[in-house]
């Protein structure tokens, strides 16, 4: 009896039915990973815009905790408004000047173009958008006093008060957003002139 010795090796459909297989495995695959390409682009987007937006509110709470008093006369007398305020402050965006007391504003700007209200820093050439909201109805600032009282302006219209409040609140639209405090660090006396020596 003669045996016939058996063929080893796969057969020609065996063959294709693993790589239509493999095929669909692998396209299941590029599909998953092409969703988390999408899922980590916008992830990284909210973070990059998050970030940005708490970028912007630790400049703000800088150039306010850098608020300094001038002369009682001086020509830099800290000047808060609803929609802009104005002052020196050692917490300028610019790194050339910081530490040193720096002539700054941060204001209220709408620009027609855009449909947008930015709060816009300037401080000599300087300029930068540190929030911006859509429509004409941008932010405002309020000042708090020492006994935590809001107002809508620095100083106040009548009484005797510091040149710096004790709080200044930036109050976005509503919706937008939160409300952002900051605390001027610097004293609440005005600078003392030098009196010349005597005899002079």
């Amino acid at each position: 009896m003669s045996l016939k010795p058996r063929q080893t090796g796969f057969t020609l459909v065996e063959i294709l039915v693993v790589l239509i297989i493999a095929g669909l495995a692998s396209a299941i695959l590029l599909q998953a990973l092409a969703q988390v390409y999408k899922l980590q682009v916008r992830f990284g987007q909210q973070l990059a815009q998050s970030q940005e937006g708490a970028m912007y509110a630790d400049w703000y709470r800088q150039i306010v905790q850098g608020l300094q008093t001038d002369f009682s006369l001086g020509k830099d007398v800290f000047v808060g408004r609803e929609n802009r305020l104005a002052g020196l402050s050692t917490g300028p965006l610019s790194t050339d000047d910081y530490g040193a007391p720096v002539k700054l504003s941060l204001a209220m700007v709408y620009d027609r173009d855009t449909d947008a209200t930015r709060l816009q820093y300037e401080s000599g050439d300087q300029r930068a958008a540190l929030f911006v909201w859509p429509g004409r109805a941008g932010g405002k600032f309020s000042y708090l006093d020492a006994k935590g009282e809001p107002h809508d302006q620095w100083p106040p219209a009548m009484g005797q008060w510091p040149q710096l409040p004790a709080v200044i609140l930036l109050q976005p639209p509503p919706g937008t957003d939160p409300q952002l405090a900051a605390v001027p660090r610097g004293s609440n006396e005005p600078k003392q002139r030098r009196l010349p020596p005597l005899g002079q």
